[in-house]
């Protein structure tokens, strides 16, 4: 007999949180600068697919976005407000398109996030939309894809340490 667990708690949520946020943030920084520019390559992009079964790290995404954008060469208002939005865009197209096929929903946030980089690079350095475009979206499809079997055993370590609910059974 399986022991019954609770749902996870809102310190248990908010922990959660506050962990991928700063993991998406930490790689990020530490990355750099190959994190930003029109060339960017930011590897923290492979833990994105955790929203496909965890919809409540949604606002990890934006939150770790924001911080560490901190550190780009282009901080300011595009990196700071736009991006997060885009994220947060991204990562519920993720986890509702997900629901169907997690590299479809994968793929709905990479092609999301490359507009929205792609549209503040061109912005910023007054340069043509579709050559930035093309490589953004090429380093952003293969690190979130790929970050789909990549993170499904991430996913479930986190919910060994966070704890919470099967939702096929109802139990952990």
């Amino acid at each position: 007999m399986a022991e019954r667990r609770a749902v996870r708690g809102p310190a248990s949520r908010a922990a959660e949180i506050g962990v991928v946020a700063a993991a998406y943030a930490a790689l990020t920084l530490f990355l750099a600068p190959a994190s930003y520019g029109p060339l960017q390559l930011r590897f923290a992009e492979v833990l994105k697919p955790l929203v496909l079964w965890e919809p409540a790290l949604i606002p990890a995404f934006v939150i770790g976005n924001f911080l560490g954008n901190l550190g780009s060469p282009f901080v300011g208002p595009w990196e700071l407000a736009w991006m997060p939005l885009a994220n947060l865009v991204g990562a519920w197209a993720c986890w509702r398109m997900g629901r169907i096929n997690a590299y479809v929903g994968a793929a709905a946030y990479a092609v999301i996030t490359a507009a929205a980089v792609s549209t503040m690079l061109a912005v910023l350095l007054r340069a043509p939309f579709g050559p930035i475009a093309l490589p953004v979206l090429a380093s952003e499809v293969v690190l979130i894809v790929i970050g789909v079997p990549v993170m499904r055993p991430v996913h479930a370590a986190l919910q060994r340490v966070f704890g919470g609910v099967d939702e096929r059974r109802g139990e952990r």
